[in-house]
Parts: structure tokens; C-alpha cells; sequence
């Protein structure tokens, strides 16, 4: 039994028979007679295969056969047509499994499962699933919506096809995603879309590295550091930051050192807290700033917790990074997100400059809240400090509203939620609601207009603001007599320390908060997202006000946009700036200890305030 199949999946069978041999041989005119009519049966039997097999080799090579197996390819002009005709392979080689090397790495292994997973809809380069890849890749097939398997009625093991799938390679394609870390988490969540959560972890990883190879952000024969995934661009060239992250653990090592050698200092020399006149050479300018002694007990962390000479610190650290990173910011819609990106990303140790002067901001904010509350709680905003308390508490609003257009000069899908909501309050405002929104964003809506506002306000306006209010907050602790305490006739410890061992103590505290910082913007990351972009990449409900602006986010969720989100805001304010016309003036005796009596409403405003400023907040981290 001989068979023959051909590309149409015809089956054609030729029996091939052959006469036998006797093996006795009665006489020679009874053998001739049969073996004779045998023989003619056979040839005839073999001419008769012959001649099919030309027949159906003849009919291969004809027009009308070939477009049944396969396209007919013109000739090129200058060409000599194939006179024979070659078939069209009914699978394209672009379908062809990727050959793995010996020694693969994560993105070579990422190709299988592209070529498993993604390349019937994303396209062998990612192209996505346009026309050319389905003629070339699926042909008479290319409308695979229309079959059975994958229409609208498709049976349990089938499931329907989408006519569209955009690109996953190319330029702009991973714009949506900022770390490579991103990219992985979409992939195991989301994908393959007709099973999504199937990827394993390391599959995952493994495509990502295929993805980041073939959109040129990976450099070949290159392993994916997945340890740094979070501080990798998904849509930047990646780079090596080990050593940056070497020289920073270097810099925490030495500030550890300096903080153990102060420690040791005061161990060492121990500081003079005589009660006597104090002789010293002539001081420096940055001890001069300095009173020339102060109170022991005033002067001990327990009582001033190191909040003023903290927040001043994180002051310096804003304005020396902000400088820095306005060497690479552009100012506009377009340009904002991706340099933020190129500063995290690709500028030598930009990410932990930009981690630096976000952190400084948030514990600025943190210090103000917990030294304004201290200063309550002391009595320090009594007469003849009520003046400088009021300077306090507009420098609490300055450095809200600067941490407010810094977080808003990010122009990315994170800041979306708060600008248009935050200036969107303004026009609630009654009668003067309209004005103040066009004075604050500069247009009919947000913009060009409005983030070079909020550039100029944030670089400029406020810094200016809060520069000459810090010096003139500074200036009033000394012209008022110093840090808060009772006459030297009803102290119980008379002992004082020089402005040394008060510098001392500073220079430790900066060493410890600078630490803090590089520890913190070395673990956490300054927060980043995908530039603004219509429609939104980032749904609606993981959209969020910054984090000491959450209150108020609960707050509209409760009440009247202008209520809650304006007025209620402005009344606890206004309850702080009467604090120190409520209580005229504290005992003298009642000076410079946590709790005075007598400011025992002022305590429990203020701290109420505080508590539901942290429970709202905490109410809506929860949402």
C-alpha cells in the first residue's frame, strides 16, 4: 500500500500489484498462457499509477490548482518566473518558535512566553494587531473573530477575540508605566487577557525582561536586576545605579561616625552648665546666631523635642536640592512628567536628590505641625511672644502651600485628583470665587498657564516668603528674650549651657535627620507616575490628595464642597490665630513646663484639632 498526501489533505492510494512465480511448471504451453495475462495486468496497473501521478503533477503547476494551494507570486520585473511554481508554506516562518541560546538570560526565556502568550495579538516586534500581521502571519485565517472558537458565540474552551490590540513595543508604548517594577505587577495581574493572574512570578519577570530587550531599554546579553526593579525606568534606558547606591550607603556610614563622635564628645568633655558668667573666644558667625547661654531645663530634647532647629534644617535641604533639580525641570505640560522622570532616572544620583527634597518636605511639614503643638502646649504663645506664635502659624500655611505646588509641578496622573479638585474649591468661594480661580490658574482650566504659576509661586513667591519669615521667626525668639522659661528667681535648676554645647546639639540633630533623609530616599522612592495624559492612565478612585491634604479629601466626601472643603478648614484656622488672645498672659511661675495650668483651653483646642486632622486622615487612607 503505497499513500500520498498533499497540502489539501487529499488522500490518494495506489495499489501496486506484481504476479507471482509458480513454482512448478507443468508444461510450457499451460505456464506461457497465464504468466502472459498476469504480466499485462501488472504493466497496465503500473502505467495507470504513472500516469496519475503526472496527471496530478501537471494539474499542481496550473493557475486555477495554485490558487486553491497557495498565492500565485508575480514575477518581479528583471526576474525569471520559477517555470515549476514553489507553494506559499501554509504556516509563516514568522510564527517560527525563537531559538533559546545555552546559556539564556531572563529576557531570552521572556521570549518564549511572548511567543506563547502575546504573539498572535501583539505581533511578532509588538506591532500590535494590525493588518500586515494578520495577512502575513494568519492569511486566509486573519478575521479569527468570525470563527467559531473565537466569535460572539464561541463555544466553553474558546473565548472571543478583539479586533484592536494597540502595539507593546515601540515608541510611547510603555509610557504608562514609570518603574520596570510597574510594568511586571500589569503583566502578572492583567495578563494574558483571557486569563489573567495565570503568569507565574518569575514568567512575569522573564517577560518583562523580553519587553524592556525589544523595546531597547535593556541592553542585550543583560540581566534584569530585579532587586532595583522599583528604581529602574520601564520606558527610559536602564542603567547601572549600584555604585550610586554604593556611595550613599558610604555617606550614611560617615554621618553614622559623626554622630557617634559628637556622642563621644559630650562624653569626653563634659559641657559647662555653670550658673556663672561665661568667657569664650570670639564666636564664629554661625555661633553667633546663637544666644550667648540658655536655661539647662529649657534647653534638654525632652522639652523642645528639636522641632526649630529641625524644621530650619529641612529649609536648607529644600532650597539646596530644589536648586539642583531646576538645572533639569521644563516648566511645561509636555515637558514636566518626563523630566521628572530624567531626574530620577537618568541623571547621576537624581534619584536621590529628588528622594532628599521630597522627604525634606514631608517631615517640614511633620517638624511645623508637632512645634506648633509644643509651643501650645508649653505656653510659649502667650504675651510678649504672641507676635512671633502668629509668625509661626503663617509659616505652617507657607509651607503647606509650598509643599502643595511642589507636589502639583510633578504634572503627572498622581497630582490629577488634587489640582483640579483643589482649584475647583476656589470657585465655590462666594463672590470672589471666579477671580481667585482665573488669578490661580491663569486660564479657563489647568495648563501652560497654570503650572508656570505654580513654578513661579513655588521657586520664587513662597520661598521668598518663607526665607524672610523664618529670619524674621528667628529673630523674634531673641528679641523676645529667648526660649520660654520661668525668671531666674523660681527656676528650679539654675544651671545654663554656652552656645557651644547648644551648636553641638544641633550639628548632632542635622547628622541624624540627614541620615534619615539619604535612609529614606534610598528605601522609599519619591512617589512617581505617568505624565497626564487624555484619557487617564490611573483610575479615578486611586487618585488621591497629598497626604496631609486627605482630611480634607474625607471632608467633600461628608458635606458641601465649600463647607467642607473651604470654610470648616478656614474656621480651625482661625481658631488657632485667637489661641493667644483667648489666654492673656501665663503665670510666670507656670513658664517653660509642659501643661501650664492656665493654658489648659488652648491645649485642648489644639489638640483636638490635631486629632481630627490625624483621624480624617487616616479615615480616608482607608477608603
Amino acid at each position: 500500500m503505497g499513500i500520498f498526501s498533499n497540502p489539501l489533505g487529499l488522500r490518494m492510494s495506489f495499489k501496486l500489484t506484481f504476479p507471482a512465480c509458480h513454482e512448478n511448471r507443468r508444461t510450457e504451453r499451460n505456464a506461457l498462457l497465464p504468466a502472459a495475462s498476469l504480466s499485462l495486468v501488472g504493466a497496465a496497473r503500473i502505467v495507470a499509477a504513472i500516469l496519475a501521478a503526472v496527471i496530478f503533477a501537471a494539474a499542481w503547476s496550473t493557475p486555477a490548482w495554485a490558487r486553491a494551494l497557495g498565492p500565485v507570486v508575480s514575477p518581479v520585473p528583471g526576474e525569471t518566473a520559477d517555470p515549476v511554481g514553489t507553494p506559499t508554506p501554509l504556516i509563516s516562518p514568522r510564527l517560527d518558535k525563537p531559538v533559546i541560546p545555552t546559556n539564556p538570560t531572563g529576557a531570552d526565556l521572556g521570549s518564549l512566553k511572548w511567543w506563547s502568550v502575546c504573539l498572535a495579538c501583539h505581533g511578532d516586534k509588538g506591532q500590535g494587531l494590525t493588518d500586515e500581521w494578520r495577512q502575513a502571519a494568519f492569511q486566509k485565517d486573519m478575521n479569527c473573530w468570525q470563527a467559531k472558537c473565537h466569535g460572539v458565540r464561541h463555544p466553553s474552551e474558546g473565548f472571543l477575540l478583539p479586533r484592536q490590540v494597540p502595539p507593546a513595543i515601540g515608541p510611547g508604548t510603555l509610557r504608562r508605566f514609570v518603574t520596570v517594577a510597574d510594568l511586571q505587577r500589569y503583566l502578572k495581574a492583567k495578563m494574558p487577557w483571557w486569563n489573567p493572574g495565570s503568569l507565574g512570578e518569575d514568567e512575569a519577570w522573564q517577560l518583562t525582561a523580553f519587553i524592556l530587550r525589544s523595546d531597547g531599554r535593556l541592553p542585550a546579553g543583560t540581566e534584569l536586576n530585579i532587586s532595583q526593579a522599583s528604581m529602574l525606568p520601564a520606558h527610559l534606558p536602564v542603567r547601572p545605579i549600584q555604585d550610586e547606591l554604593n556611595w550613599q550607603m558610604v555617606l550614611l556610614g560617615a554621618l553614622g561616625l559623626a554622630a557617634v563622635g559628637l556622642i563621644g564628645l559630650r562624653a569626653w568633655k563634659r559641657p559647662d552648665t555653670s550658673n556663672g558668667p561665661v568667657r569664650s573666644k570670639r564666636p564664629s558667625f554661625f555661633h553667633h546666631l546663637h544666644p550667648l547661654t540658655i536655661p539647662l531645663p529649657q534647653a534638654r530634647w525632652r522639652y523642645t523635642l528639636g522641632t526649630g532647629g529641625l524644621a530650619v534644617f529641612f529649609c536648607l535641604v529644600l532650597v539646596l536640592t530644589g536648586i539642583l533639580e531646576m538645572f533639569f525641570y521644563i516648566p511645561t505640560p509636555e515637558q514636566a512628567g518626563p523630566s521628572i522622570q530624567i531626574i530620577t532616572y537618568s541623571v547621576p544620583f537624581g534619584m536621590v536628590v529628588r528622594g532628599l527634597h521630597f522627604w525634606a518636605a514631608q517631615a517640614l511639614v511633620v517638624v511645623a505641625v508637632i512645634h506648633l503643638l509644643r509651643v501650645v502646649l508649653t505656653g510659649a504663645f502667650t504675651p510678649p511672644r504672641r507676635f512671633n506664635y502668629l509668625i509661626g502659624l503663617g509659616l505652617l500655611v507657607v509651607v503647606l502651600l509650598l509643599d502643595f505646588t511642589g507636589y502639583v509641578l510633578r504634572w503627572d496622573e498622581g497630582i490629577h485628583w488634587a489640582l483640579m479638585v483643589g482649584t475647583n474649591l476656589l470657585k465655590t468661594i462666594p463672590l470672589a470665587g471666579e477671580s481667585l480661580y482665573g488669578f490661580v490658574v491663569g486660564s479657563g482650566e489647568p495648563g501652560l498657564a497654570t503650572l508656570n504659576r505654580f513654578y513661579a509661586w513655588h521657586i520664587f513667591g513662597l520661598t521668598l516668603i518663607l526665607v524672610l519669615a523664618v529670619a524674621w521667626h528667628i529673630f523674634r525668639v531673641r528679641r523676645d528674650g529667648g526660649i520660654s522659661a520661668p525668671p531666674p528667681a523660681q527656676r528650679g535648676d539654675p544651671r545654663r549651657i554656652t552656645r557651644n554645647e547648644l551648636v553641638r546639639r544641633e550639628i548632632l540633630a542635622m547628622v541624624l535627620a540627614s541620615a534619615g533623609l539619604i535612609l529614606a530616599a534610598t528605601l522609599l522612592p519619591a512617589p512617581i507616575a505617568p505624565p497626564i495624559s487624555d484619557p487617564p492612565v490611573i483610575l479615578a478612585e486611586e487618585m488621591r490628595a497629598p497626604w496631609f491634604f486627605l482630611w480634607i479629601q474625607q471632608l467633600l466626601r461628608r458635606g458641601d464642597a465649600f463647607w467642607m472643603g473651604v470654610g470648616l478648614p478656614l474656621g480651625l484656622l482661625g481658631l488657632l490665630v485667637l489661641l493667644p488672645y483667648a489666654i492673656k498672659k501665663l503665670p510666670e511661675e507656670q513658664r517653660g513646663r509642659w501643661l501650664p495650668r492656665a493654658g489648659r483651653p488652648a491645649q485642648l483646642i489644639a489638640i483636638g484639632i490635631v486629632l481630627l486632622w490625624l483621624v480624617l486622615t487616616l479615615l480616608e487612607m482607608r477608603q
